[in-house]
């Protein structure tokens, strides 16, 4: 984006009735507000700069402009402006010369005139605009400096390691296990299952979950690039998702927190269950998804973001977000074909208040949520189309 000096000199006049192109046939005194997509931050080299993040453009920045933006924080006229902006001395009695400013500044889209309501919200924060600008543009330059970060996270803090056994083994000892079905059942079957059954979830049943969704299944060259190829798509071969295992209810697996290595098909524990944990998944998932009960086990997804940073650093959070949504799709794909219930979430949390990442809280980015178990009675109707009831029944129980 090119960055334009926004001064607040006025500029000749401009013809009578040309408000601007939020006021065209209306009536009624014209009044002033700021442009409610803009930001302000730092450029190198340009000091403050104002940012227009639907348009993508930006503005040098003045104290004197900014002063008179926080004025116009609410719909102010002229002469409103004129009264507590204009500086006393030296300043024109009247509010003509505040007039052509606020004009100028209408022109280039700092602010908009209108004498109508405010206009209804485009249901996007100026951060979200911001980010996806950023996005839009693709990597900054210089990236993939130096040596990428490794494919594989290790927690040398854990006390124990599961083996899971192999997806196929698995198949064949499993005998409650459903057969795979073609795809297309299984996307017409998808539901977000809220209503789980009092009994543990399997750990044979989330062994081969992990396995067919999310387990390493090659290098992809050159090595060095640290790229891997898994079940779901992710940007660059980057894979940046690591999932941890929040295991309330999983038979053969004590209580506690774990990291799934995709390399080894293995869990690793890091913590036991306590309340600290029961708090996590309380806040992660029983209470967005509006659940009576917490669910047997959840997975909570999270990025190490330099993974993806450091090859497409400007576009790596718009990157990620997109990687999380595949992996969330594919798993909870994998656990309909399992006969497993599943309901995403997209709640998230500072790493540093999650116990089990607290000491990796500079690395991980918490990125969503995804509950486990077996469907209860109830369990088949509980998808996204009945979210809002479902809502509605949480509400009235007291919950946020």
């Amino acid at each position: 984006m090119t960055t334009r000096a926004a001064e607040t000199s006025a500029p000749p006049a401009r013809t009578t009735g040309d408000s601007g192109p939020d006021d065209t046939g209306a009536s009624g005194p014209v009044r002033y507000r700021r442009n409610p997509d803009l930001l302000l931050e730092w450029q190198d080299g340009a000091g403050p700069v104002l940012v227009d993040c639907r348009r993508w453009r930006k503005f040098t920045a003045r104290p004197r402009l900014l002063a008179l933006l926080d004025l116009l924080d609410r719909p102010l006229t002229a002469e409103e402006a004129h009264a507590r902006w204009a500086a006393p001395d030296g300043a024109a009695q009247d509010s003509s010369g505040t007039r052509r400013t606020l004009e100028h500044l209408a022109d280039a889209g700092l602010i908009r005139a209108t004498s109508r309501p405010a206009p209804v919200a485009h249901g996007l924060t100026p951060y979200e605009l911001a980010a996806h600008a950023r996005a839009g543009q693709g990597p900054a330059p210089g990236t993939q400096q130096g040596t990428p970060p490794p494919a594989r996270l290790s927690h040398p803090e854990a006390t124990e390691t599961v083996r899971l056994t192999d997806a196929d083994a698995d198949a064949d000892a499993d005998a409650d296990a459903p057969p795979s079905r073609p795809l297309r059942e299984v996307l017409a079957d998808r539901r977000c299952v809220r209503d789980f059954a009092p009994v543990p979830l399997p750990l044979d049943r989330l062994g081969m979950l992990l396995a067919r969704a999310a387990r390493v299944r090659g290098r992809l060259g050159p090595h060095w690039l640290q790229q891997t190829r898994r079940p779901s798509p992710s940007g660059g071969g980057r894979h940046s998702i690591e999932a941890y295992v929040i295991a309330r209810e999983v038979s053969g697996l004590a209580p506690g927190a774990y990291h799934y290595d995709p390399f080894d098909h293995a869990l690793h524990r890091l913590t036991p269950w306590d309340d600290g944990l029961a708090a996590v998944l309380d806040a992660t998932v029983t209470l967005p998804a509006y659940m009576t009960q917490p669910p047997p086990a959840s997975l909570l997804l999270a990025s190490h973001a330099a993974r993806t940073g450091w090859k497409y650093e400007g576009l790596a959070l718009s990157l990620i977000y997109r990687d999380t949504g595949c992996l969330v799709q594919t798993l909870c794909l994998t656990a309909t074909d399992l006969g497993l219930g599943a309901c995403p979430t997209g709640t998230m949390r500072p790493a540093d208040r999650i116990p089990f990442l607290a000491g990796r809280h500079d690395d991980l980015l918490h990125v969503g949520n995804l509950a486990l178990g077996i469907p209860g009675p109830d369990g088949e109707g509980g998808d996204g189309e009945g979210r809002g009831e479902t809502a509605e029944a949480g509400r009235a129980a007291g919950q946020p």
